[in-house]
């Protein structure tokens, strides 16, 4: 069966080495005046220029990430009461947004590579992504991974490929939309590095 373009953004699948994952979730904040919805699966990035812990939408740029979305919890303006959501959806809280955000720097994500395929030549590259859209009914990422390169600044490194089971979407890792094993690679606890390929 074909691979099939359906972005879903880091899903957590192990660690770097195989031990025992936890994922480390950490508390971060996400400003209430930030109308930039974030997704559950979405890379996130500290906002520049704050020393409170803000966080918000990672894009395609150098900077290095905070993490891996993972929901969040608001006191809802509509609602008058605590919501806890899978995505942030770029307003309606009073105060700030208390958000959980996987950032083990040994954590390994499957996600899906873009328009061309992320084969073996790609092993131990670095590797940018991509935002995306994300999806408001069930609040998961849209965003997905593309142009492997020797770049020390590039947020992920590609450590593996998913080809089980054979003929499944995403695992023909010689065409498009193949799904990919990825590490952190420019991320707060650990500075990002050139390729080793």
């Amino acid at each position: 069966m074909a691979n099939v373009q359906s972005p879903f953004g880091f899903s957590p699948e192990g660690t770097v080495g195989g031990s025992t994952p936890n994922f480390r979730l950490s508390r971060r904040l996400i400003a209430s005046t930030n109308t930039t919805p974030i997704y559950t699966g979405d890379a996130v990035v500290p906002v520049t220029s704050s020393v409170t812990g803000y966080i918000t939408q990672a894009t395609a740029s150098t900077v290095a990430l905070a993490g891996i979305f993972w929901g969040c919890r608001y006191l809802s303006l509509s609602q008058g009461h605590t919501v806890w959501s899978r995505y942030w959806p770029g307003s309606d809280a009073n105060g700030d947004v208390s958000a959980l955000v996987i950032d083990d720097p040994q954590a390994v994500f499957m996600v899906q590579a873009g328009g061309t395929a992320i084969g073996l030549t790609s092993l131990n590259l670095n590797i940018q992504l991509a935002v995306g859209t994300g999806n408001t009914t069930t609040g998961q990422s849209g965003m997905f991974v593309q142009s492997p390169a020797n770049t020390a600044t590039l947020p992920f490194t590609v450590v593996g490929f998913v080809t089980d089971p054979p003929g499944a979407p995403g695992t023909d890792i010689t065409t498009a939309y193949n799904n990919v094993l990825v590490t952190f690679n420019n991320e707060i606890f650990r500075a990002g590095l050139t390729s080793v390929s």
